[in-house]
């Protein structure tokens, strides 16, 4: 496979503190972006786009004009598809309709042609209690919309069984079975993590918790996956309970076990990805902290990129930084440097 079938870009999300206190505006962020190495960008209309939901011609002249002077593409733009906006009442299946349709044409006017957007299956086969997202119906009306617009639907999936569970594979089916193809699934890197990040470390740290309890803990998970056998939390708890740990301890551990538990090893994650990567529409590199040699310290990049690689993935890789909501509570972190130092990494693994 020829590795320039995969590029690089980054998601404005990774800048959302610089651009919440105003440090950067709209143009900063493709700036900071460009200034990463990246060839595309991924943008938030409901955040960076001032007039949104409406978009005007002298903002979508103005957002080619940007991508010429930056030296970037607009090349998915994001649709969050929550069902819970309003406080008081979830919106409708017609409702969520109409909101979709609103952004894949918000797409297309930009020229964008792609919108990721989650969707009910994203994290799971079971709905968040509360939380409604777009399901199965609404994509399958949304989906000849956007062939006609040309706008291709890329579902994040952060599924704790990979990208290879049936129901990911139905939405592959019905792109196939409709023969319109513009519907795909875009995994997000976090479904490889395998401990809890430093950058959750600080988090908690700054909330009370005890940092070597947790340094105790995450130590032990990336024992289990280096030595490629499932980290059983029971097998280390006699150990964390001699340490006492206080509650704000406890409610990391919890957290860091529901994010990362699982019962697919590792192993069939990398060869699911593997084999669904040409099919594959669109990937979010997420990440959180980097260690000393810049690459994610809770996820195996070496062994994604090279299942995408394998696999024959075409298409683009976007940086997605979460860390910053993390170790921002603790102090300032420095977002652009950050994004332009895994940038790097990527690209020294092709």
């Amino acid at each position: 496979m020829a590795y320039k079938d995969i590029k690089f870009a980054v998601s404005l999300y990774s800048y959302q503190d610089n651009y919440y206190f105003k440090r950067l505006d709209f143009e900063g962020a493709i700036a900071a972006a460009a200034g990463s190495g990246a060839e595309g960008i991924e943008v938030l209309g409901d955040t960076m786009i001032p007039e949104w939901p409406y978009i005007s011609d002298e903002f979508a002249d103005r957002f080619v004009g940007l991508q010429y002077r930056y030296g970037v593409k607009g090349v998915c733009f994001e649709h969050w598809s929550d069902r819970a906006m309003w406080k008081n009442k979830q919106l409708t299946d017609d409702e969520m309709f109409e909101r979709g349709v609103m952004y894949i044409k918000a797409a297309k006017k930009l020229g964008i042609p792609m919108v990721k957007l989650l969707h009910e299956e994203h994290i799971g086969p079971k709905a968040i209690a509360g939380y409604k997202l777009t399901d199965y119906g609404i994509i399958e009306r949304l989906l000849p919309v956007a062939a006609d617009l040309g706008v291709t639907l890329a579902l994040e999936v952060h599924t704790h069984d990979g990208v290879g569970a049936d129901y990911q594979q139905k939405y592959i089916e019905l792109a196939e079975r409709t023969n319109l193809p513009f519907l795909g699934l875009a995994p997000d890197f976090s479904t490889f993590s395998y401990c809890m990040s430093t950058a959750d470390i600080v988090d908690y740290t700054s909330r009370g918790a005890q940092k070597e309890i947790l340094e105790f803990f995450r130590s032990k998970q990336r024992g289990a996956y280096f030595a490629n056998v499932p980290f059983v939390y029971e097998a280390v708890s006699a150990e964390i309970e001699k340490m006492r740990p206080n509650d704000v301890t406890k409610q990391a551990i919890q957290f860091s076990m529901h994010m990362i538990g699982r019962k697919p090893p590792f192993d069939k994650l990398f060869k699911d990805l593997k084999d669904l990567a040409s099919k594959l529409v669109y990937v979010h590199a997420k990440f959180y902290d980097l260690d000393e040699n810049d690459c994610p310290d809770d996820m195996d990049y070496p062994r994604i990129f090279k299942a995408l690689k394998e696999g024959g993935y075409k298409g683009y890789v976007a940086s997605e930084f979460e860390g910053n909501r993390r170790m921002n509570m603790a102090g300032w972190v420095d977002e652009i440097e950050y994004v332009r130092r895994h940038q790097a990494y990527m690209r020294s693994l092709l």
